[in-house]
């Protein structure tokens, strides 16, 4: 059975075309700040807009934003997301047409600590969460608001790690523990996702749960996205090799493109990868041992590098290779040699420059991660086999950029903090001094 998820005057699921959304950056509590972005995303084309609702205190700037926005005329579905706290969720169901909760931190926290559960505590602990949900499903069912399980794989909570591993299938497991909640309170308007920075993780994760759903006979939507993508070159091609690989095998049902840029920028990519299957005829892709040759005849840059990307990230889930060629008369020899070196890196087959792990931020940053990330990529992006994390808050950071050699992380008041690894190394600092310190960790 394939379900489909209601979403206000969208649907999403079997049959229906593939739906583009983005997530403003405004602080909520700006009520006509996120009006005029939530405006701006949907004249580029966004069909679903997330708002970041980190507590009680923005549920009714949550709610004026919906009104001011059908009173301007404008029917797009608002996505509430929220973390931590279920009572917010609760608050948001009554207000928007879906909600975001994370399954890794609703009830369960990741501490990184090793638990050593028997079989009944684990699953005294998975009833408990659910026990906690059921109110929410209960509003969902009354307001008729669809519910997205957003798993990220740096959010993982200690319970899922220490049976699973922090690995693909932790992340599938976490989805389907809820998939079994919400169907032991018979709540089905659901979409799921899986999210991860590493490309690889994230499409391994994706097709595990996809897999998982198809041996127990229910099939829910799934949303696509590589989060922490980055900005520019970078981040198109990144996105495009997870999104686009799992779209190209007929996995996903609507997709964020997670760019460290403004909002709307993102919609114009994330429309071309909606679209990625009308381009099958004009790709030639050849594999010879452990060589793949692509033949894109495409003058339009930013489609050329992301058609380019899926198609080179789709062969390798099937195909493995270690080196790729890209040909396209349009373009230079170094422009097709300069596209193959994102390719291979954003697939983690070869590494040819730092790997810069930077979130498109939300109404929870407080400083200008924009900015920042140009700094980073400025001063740092000339270290092969380094990854540097440039994230807006705590909320996914630490996690998210766990494999990251080094990390900036939103604070508070306009500051950050350096972090190795998932250590915090500093108390919050100015961006600038920041960056100093963190210039000397690489150096010395």
């Amino acid at each position: 059975m394939n379900h489909t998820a209601s979403i206000g005057n969208i649907r999403i699921g079997e049959g229906e075309p593939i739906v583009v959304q983005s997530m403003t950056n405004t602080n909520t509590n700006d009520i006509e700040g996120t009006v005029a972005q939530v405006i701006r995303m949907a004249e580029a084309g966004c069909q679903m807009a997330r708002i970041t609702v980190p507590s009680m205190k923005e549920v009714a700037s949550l709610q004026a934003i919906r009104e001011t926005l059908r009173a301007r005329g404008y029917q797009l579905p608002l996505v509430a997301d929220v973390h931590f706290k279920p009572q917010v969720a609760e608050a948001c169901a009554a207000i928007v047409e879906k909600v975001r909760v994370n399954p890794g931190n609703f009830v369960d926290k990741r501490n990184f600590n090793q638990l050593h559960l028997t079989d009944e505590e684990y699953a005294a602990s998975v009833q408990a969460m659910a026990e906690r949900a059921k109110p929410l499903f209960e509003i969902c069912r009354q307001h008729g608001t669809a519910l997205r399980i957003g798993v990220n794989h740096g959010s993982l909570c200690d319970r899922i790690v220490s049976r699973y591993g922090n690995t693909p299938l932790a992340m599938a497991m976490s989805a389907m523990e809820w998939i079994d909640i919400c169907q032991q309170f018979d709540y089905h308007n659901i979409v799921l996702s899986m999210k991860s920075s590493n490309v690889i993780t994230m499409m391994e994760a994706t097709r595990l749960l996809h897999d998982k759903m198809n041996q127990n006979g229910t099939v829910y939507p799934l949303h696509l996205g590589v989060t922490e993508a980055g900005a520019g070159d970078e981040g198109r091609v990144k996105s495009a090799a997870g999104i686009g690989a799992l779209l190209l095998d007929g996995i996903g049902d609507t997709i964020r493109v997670s760019l460290t840029e403004a909002p709307e920028a993102e919609i114009r990519p994330a429309t071309l990868l909606a679209h990625l299957t009308e381009e099958n005829d004009k790709v030639q892709c050849i594999l010879h041992d452990n060589s793949l040759k692509i033949n894109y005849q495409q003058n339009n840059k930013e489609k050329w590098m992301m058609v380019c990307a899926a198609h080179a990230s789709h062969t390798l889930l099937h195909h493995p290779f270690k080196e790729l060629e890209i040909e396209n008369d349009c373009f230079s020899p170094k422009e097709c040699q300069y596209l193959s070196e994102l390719i291979l890196q954003a697939c983690r087959i070869k590494m040819t420059r730092t790997e810069i792990i930077s979130c498109p931020s939300c109404g929870r940053t407080e400083y200008d991660i924009q900015g920042t990330l140009a700094k980073v990529k400025e001063r740092f992006s000339h270290y092969p086999g380094l990854k540097i994390g440039v994230m807006g808050c705590v909320v996914n950071g630490p996690g998210e950029m766990a494999d990251a050699d080094y990390g900036i992380v939103g604070a508070t008041h306009g500051k950050v903090a350096v972090y190795r690894g998932k250590e915090r190394l500093t108390a919050p600092l100015e961006v600038d001094e920041a960056l100093a310190y963190l210039e000397k960790l690489i150096t010395t």
